[in-house]
């Protein structure tokens, strides 16, 4: 089949997967449940079409719309109020998938831009897209985020179970 044929494959099975994962009201269930048919329609199927030249671009748009449409006005008084903490928040996260990228790198684990967009805490969605733009390992970025989603999932429920106490 020819890979602008089997795209259209993906985006029809990812669709399907995407809405199972809403309706399961899973949390970021579209994105998790699309991502996992895919992979196992690959792994049963054998196939690998090529992304269309372009497709990562409008990726990468949808994803800035998502964002800037995120936006409200009425956020700067509570970013005002959260400065101190979103400040050391992500200074400490970061840090930290910095020095997880390094002591990774230098271990011959995983190559540094691979390794710093694997560690790095964000969206998955953005973080893939950065990998994709920099020639990072897709698939190991991907791995990264997929476990430690799948991990916050899971872990949340006892988290906030005890911290509501």
């Amino acid at each position: 089949m020819p890979s602008h044929l089997g795209w259209l494959v993906y985006i029809g099975l990812g669709i399907i997967g995407g809405l199972t994962g809403s309706r399961l009201k899973i949390p970021a269930g579209s994105l998790i449940v699309a991502m996992l048919t895919i992979m196992a329609f690959k792994l049963i199927t054998k196939t690998d079409w090529a992304m269309p030249k372009g497709f990562n671009f409008f990726l990468q748009i949808a994803l800035g719309i998502m964002v800037g449409a995120s936006f409200q006005p009425d956020m700067v008084p509570a970013l005002k109020k959260l400065f101190f903490p979103v400040l050391a928040s992500t200074v400490t996260l970061v840090g930290m998938g910095i020095l997880l990228s390094i002591i990774f790198t230098r271990m011959g684990i995983l190559d540094a831009p691979s390794a710093y967009l694997g560690t790095s805490p964000g969206a998955m969605s953005a973080l893939i897209v950065l990998a994709f733009d920099s020639g990072s390992s897709v698939t190991l970025v991907v791995c990264f985020h997929f476990f430690r989603v799948v991990f916050v999932i899971l872990t949340a429920p006892l988290l906030l179970k005890f911290f509501s106490h």
